[in-house]
């Protein structure tokens, strides 16, 4: 249950190369806590969860880590809202 969010945090951390090709992400990881510092979820691309099928890309929540694509970060910042609407 989230109870304060009125200073959740929102971290947004993406490594890009820019090239002519186009851009090409290396790493991400969008954290999500609370006031009191709890997580409430994080997307993240370090690669310490080799079972999951799309490793290394998974998502962080309370009390579990689950599969999860790469996510754009609108829909983080969606997901965070909707969070937000909820509480």
């Amino acid at each position: 249950v989230l109870t304060d969010l009125s200073t959740a945090i929102l971290e947004i951390n993406e490594a890009i190369v820019i090239s002519e090709n186009g851009l090409s992400f290396l790493d991400y990881r969008y954290h999500f806590q609370d006031a009191q510092n709890r997580l409430i979820f994080r997307y993240d691309s370090t690669p310490h969860f080799p079972n999951l099928p799309n490793f290394p890309y998974h998502k962080h929540l309370p009390s579990d880590v689950i599969d999860a694509d790469k996510p754009d970060i609108a829909l983080v910042i969606m997901e965070v809202k909707e969070i937000l609407n909820t509480n």
